[in-house]
């Protein structure tokens, strides 16, 4: 009994003091790397989720900008952009310059996950607000077009030549993309492809009037200036009657799922399809 009394400390002494083996600290720092990828890509999508929020408010000023404008032109458009020939030399007018008047901050026209902030507003001697690239945003090129050495003051389209404001785009995240994007038909990665800022516009895959011109079958460096989705897999847009949503790329460009049996499917939603937010219908 003694013998038994004297050792037995010693045997829970030498228990206590035991490390962890190899086995056991490989077992656990699997568990944490397995956790680890679990969790990771849910923070990253968490964040880009309030990056995204930040864009939609954003997108939310350009739009009451945009309502706030027609108001005061006559039911109008603001213009894409303009060239105009003057004494001093050539000026060239672009959408967000003249919005710029009617957002509190110029951080409205820039979105958190693109990480140039490449655009700028100057004055010049004539009184025109100019540029030099739009950032995060483009405009509808169908909507509000370009007019070339004519008179500053012409309007992009009136809203009674929209038929459905509500469905009808006015800005959406866009950006000027490498020629890579001219075979894709997989819009979700375009955003991947962005080289700079989409200089002024946004092209959409075809016209307003349901002519033939399919914009991404092109090999064309404007048509190159697309929507792209910054935000797990979507964008923001903003509408002609003055709301904004985020919606997924593919559902709303038609791409590739357009519906239309042996179309190209770079084509986007036919001519007056219900999802077609770029044409006359």
């Amino acid at each position: 009994m003694f013998l038994s009394r004297t050792h037995a400390p010693q045997a829970c002494r030498r228990s206590a003091d035991a490390a962890f083996t190899l086995i056991e600290l490989l077992v656990v720092i699997a568990i944490i790397a397995i956790l680890a990828a679990i969790l990771f890509p849910v923070f990253a999508q968490a964040r880009e989720k309030a990056r995204q929020t930040a864009c939609l408010s954003n997108s939310k000023q350009l739009a009451t900008a945009i309502a706030m404008y027609t108001q005061d032109y006559d039911e109008t458009m603001p213009m894409g952009g303009y060239t105009v020939d003057t004494p001093t030399g050539t000026l060239l007018g672009r959408w967000f310059a003249d919005l710029q008047p009617y957002v509190k901050s110029l951080e409205a026209f820039n979105c958190p996950s693109k990480n140039e902030k490449d655009w700028t507003i100057q004055t010049n001697p004539a009184g025109i607000r100019t540029n030099s690239f739009a950032g995060a945003y483009g405009c509808n090129i169908n909507v509000m077009n370009y007019n070339t050495r004519g008179n500053v003051a012409m309007p992009g389209r009136a809203l009674a030549e929209i038929a459905n404001p509500a469905g009808t785009f006015a800005l959406a995240e866009a950006g000027q993309l490498t020629a890579e994007v001219r075979p894709s038909s997989d819009p979700t990665t375009w955003h991947k492809l962005e080289s700079s800022g989409t200089y002024w516009q946004t092209q959409p895959p075809s016209d307003w009037s349901g002519d033939s011109l399919k914009r991404y079958t092109r090999a064309d460096s404007n048509f190159e200036r697309r929507p792209v989705p910054r935000h797990n897999g979507g964008l923001n847009v903003v509408y002609c009657d003055g709301h904004a949503k985020w919606s997924k790329i593919d559902q709303f460009l038609g791409i590739p799922e357009n519906g239309v049996a042996g179309d190209d499917p770079r084509a986007g939603w036919p001519y007056g399809h219900a999802n077609n937010t770029w044409d006359n219908r």
